[in-house]
């Protein structure tokens, strides 16, 4: 049953077959999927969303991997002129086999950064002098709760610029082994790694794994 044309259509995710030959990396291919898929494609009236920074999504992880665009978003012509200012970029493929996928409005107004309260705050030194330096600001408010939410603003101002010092060694280490390995899975579709890549590369997604349960257990 194909979609209604009076909706808007975007359906994504990992579809496990492929409708190109190009979007994958060898000749290993099932022509009869691929003409099914290409037909359902076409029978529901969808157009692909086309990655802006990669050609595959998905690897083996092998020495010499097989590499496999896996991962897509298909909309339909109602959806596409609904969001005409879009686009579709991988992100570093981290500790998994495949890499995760951000649909985005270019245009998009940049909505302000809500305040986060991070619990592990409370436990390192400073925490309470900031809180209480800002508590004890002067208020020239004097009807309780506009005192109470003029408090709370400043105090939740003073922990936000304070927190960004906090930006913990583990962090930085987490998002600097991102784009490692983002540059490299990049790289990966266009030449064979070296060895020193391709043990730098697996080296960095098993420690991504204890670095992003440390992140985890901080929030």
């Amino acid at each position: 049953m194909a979609p209604e044309t009076t909706q808007t259509w975007l359906i994504l995710g990992d579809f496990n077959v492929i409708y190109r030959a190009r979007d994958k990396n060898n000749n290993n291919l099932n022509l009869r999927l691929m003409r099914k898929f290409r037909a359902a494609l076409n029978f529901c009236q969808l157009k692909e969303i086309h990655l802006q920074n990669r050609k595959y999504t998905w690897s083996n992880e092998r020495r010499c991997p097989t590499l496999v665009c896996l991962d897509r978003i298909f909309c339909n012509v109602r959806w596409d002129l609904a969001f005409e200012n879009h686009s579709l970029h991988a992100l570093s493929s981290s500790h998994s086999d495949h890499c995760p996928v951000l649909l985005a409005h270019q245009n998009g107004l940049r909505k302000p950064t809500p305040f986060k309260f991070e619990n592990f705050w409370t436990k390192l030194p400073h925490f309470q002098d900031v809180v209480t330096a800002a508590w004890s600001q002067p208020t020239t408010h004097t009807e309780p709760f506009h005192r109470l939410g003029h408090k709370l603003h400043i105090t939740g101002k003073a922990l936000r610029k304070w927190s960004r010092s906090l930006i913990s060694d583990v962090k930085l280490k987490l998002h600097m082994a991102q784009e490692v390995i983002l540059r490299l899975d990049i790289a990966q579709e266009n030449r064979d790694l070296s060895d020193s890549e391709h043990r730098l590369r697996n080296k960095l997604k098993k420690r991504i794994l204890g670095w992003a349960v440390i992140e985890k257990a901080r929030k």
